[in-house]
Order: structure tokens, then C-alpha cells, then sequence
């Protein structure tokens, strides 16, 4: 069994084989019957405050290693005092009564929990492990930024909307201009996860208004340049976004180039592909009209 996935998850597999389902909807519909209802966050830090230790045996690590615990039921058995307060300042400042609910548990070794659509993987076996997991639910991958951009970038960042992807691009944008601006507002670095984000763009023909939104939240909006910045310093900003949005095409263009191999080169019309075909033809289509028969 994955390390991440309860009996739960592994009969929401099993239903999605027979049924032909979607995964997360099997996945909700298992857990309905099998999980402890929602719980606040006043609840929570009430009982990792006043609760007694836990003191049963850990059937996964010894005495010696063993993290101290508390029994609470929401979260279906004993945790970590140490993780759940990582938790809470994760989610802080949330007010105590936000809601949160147990999404899945594997045993002593993890469970997720979910609140107001982040997903939070707790550690069961040691002391201080804490992370945030893509938003989806039954994902087990990271987030490419927790904060700005909260999907995987494996599975399920390339599935969002094109206004998604454009909003992500300008909340990434901004926060590497509040990092990197002041030292060099012609040094702002887009990073890998902003190729990440453009990579994704390519499948849902967003990637003009992504790569439009992450430079101008990065650096400045093109028409303001020689407003906000003067002299040898404007031409420098106007230089690196010259820069960057050459870097990025080609960041899109060996994406696409990805894409079309995994398909064979060939539309589904038998047709081979072409790296020119239009902006928005999804590039595992020839054609805008093929795209437009499958469905896209």
C-alpha cells in the first residue's frame, strides 16, 4: 500500500476500476461512511492543550523515537502534540472556529487533513512533520508553492482554467517582487516555479496571458515602466523582461514539443502534429476543428 493511501483510498481505487468513476468522487464517497465528521480549530487546540498524554504502544516506532501524543478522535486516534502545533501555525490566523476534517489515515504513519481547501500531511511517526500537499483531494504530491501556486505540477496544475492559471501567475509574480525588488528591481527571478507554471499553460492554450500576468507582477507592466523606473535603471527592467519573455516562449515551445512527443507526433486524425498549428490549439490536436471535435 502507498504510504499516503488508507483502506479507505484503496477502496475508492477499487470502485473507480468497477465503476469506471472518477477517483475523487469514489474517494469522498468511501470516506463518507468511514471518517469522523468536521472539527474546529478552537476544538483542536483545546485538546492539545488539555488532553492527557497517550500512552499506548506505537506499533511503528520504538519507545525511544516515539513522539509524544494525544488521543483525539476528529483525527481518528493519537498525534503528535509537536505536529499539531505546526498545524496551527500553518493555519494561523485563521479564527478558532475554522472548520477542518480528516480526509484519510494510513495506520500510526500519516493522515491528511483538509481546511477551507488546503490539505495539510501530518507525520504520525516522528516529531515535527508537517507539510501542505496539492489541493486536490487524494493527491499526494507537493504543491509547486503552497501559497501561490497549490497544485502539483506532475498531475494536476495543467488541469486548472486559464483565469486559475493567469490568477497563480500574478500571485507568484507579486511575491517574487516583494522578495527580490528592492535589492534589484531588474534581478526578480521567475524560478522554476514559474516555468513550472508556464509548462502547464501549454495544455490549456493560456500561455500569453500567463506569461503577460507573470512578468508584469514580477517586474512592472510594460506601458509603466518609464514611469516608475528612470534613466539606466528602466532600461535595465525593461531589459530583463525583454529577457524573460524570450526565456519563457521557449520554456512553452519544449513543452508543447513534450506533449506532442507523448502522443506519438500524430492527431488523433492520424494527421502529424505541427509546432505552429495557432495559440490555441492544444498541441496534442492538428487543428482547431480537431481540438473542437474531442471535446476541447
Amino acid at each position: 500500500m502507498p504510504r499516503h493511501q488508507s483502506t479507505t483510498a484503496q477502496r475508492a481505487r477499487q470502485a473507480q476500476r468497477k465503476t469506471g468513476g472518477k477517483y475523487t468522487v469514489e474517494l469522498r464517497q468511501a470516506q463518507a461512511g468511514s471518517r469522523p465528521g468536521p472539527f474546529t480549530l478552537g476544538q483542536l487546540l483545546t485538546a492539545c492543550g488539555t488532553a492527557p498524554d497517550w500512552t499506548g504502544k506505537n506499533p511503528v516506532v520504538g519507545p525511544e523515537c516515539a513522539p509524544e501524543m494525544f488521543d483525539f478522535a476528529p483525527l481518528g486516534g493519537p498525534v503528535p502534540y509537536s505536529a499539531v502545533l505546526l498545524l496551527l501555525g500553518l493555519l494561523a490566523p485563521t479564527s478558532r472556529s475554522t472548520e477542518l476534517e480528516l480526509e484519510s489515515r494510513n495506520g500510526f504513519h500519516s493522515l491528511i487533513v483538509a481546511c477551507s481547501g488546503r490539505r495539510f500531511e501530518l507525520v504520525l511517526s516522528q516529531d515535527d512533520y508537517v507539510t501542505e500537499r496539492c489541493r486536490v483531494p487524494g493527491c499526494e504530491l507537493s504543491p509547486v508553492s503552497a501559497r501561490s501556486i497549490p497544485y502539483c505540477a506532475l498531475r494536476h496544475l495543467a488541469a486548472r482554467s486559464e483565469g486559475e492559471l493567469v490568477e497563480m501567475a500574478t500571485e507568484w509574480g507579486n511575491a517574487q517582487h516583494e522578495e527580490f525588488s528592492a535589492q534589484s528591481p531588474a534581478a526578480v527571478p521567475l524560478g522554476e516555479e514559474g516555468d513550472q507554471l508556464i509548462a502547464a499553460t501549454v495544455a490549456q492554450c493560456a500561455f500569453f496571458p500567463v506569461q503577460a500576468a507573470l512578468i508584469a507582477s514580477a517586474y512592472e507592466r510594460p506601458d509603466m515602466v518609464d514611469v516608475v523606473y528612470f534613466g539606466e535603471q528602466a532600461a535595465r527592467v525593461q531589459h530583463a523582461m525583454d529577457t524573460e519573455y524570450f526565456r519563457l516562449m521557449r520554456v512553452a515551445a519544449a513543452a508543447r514539443t513534450r506533449i506532442q512527443k507523448l502522443v506519438g507526433g500524430r492527431c488523433a486524425c492520424g494527421a502529424a502534429l505541427q509546432i505552429g498549428a495557432g495559440p490555441k490549439v492544444p498541441p496534442q490536436f492538428c487543428s482547431a476543428a480537431c481540438a473542437t471535435a474531442a471535446g476541447r
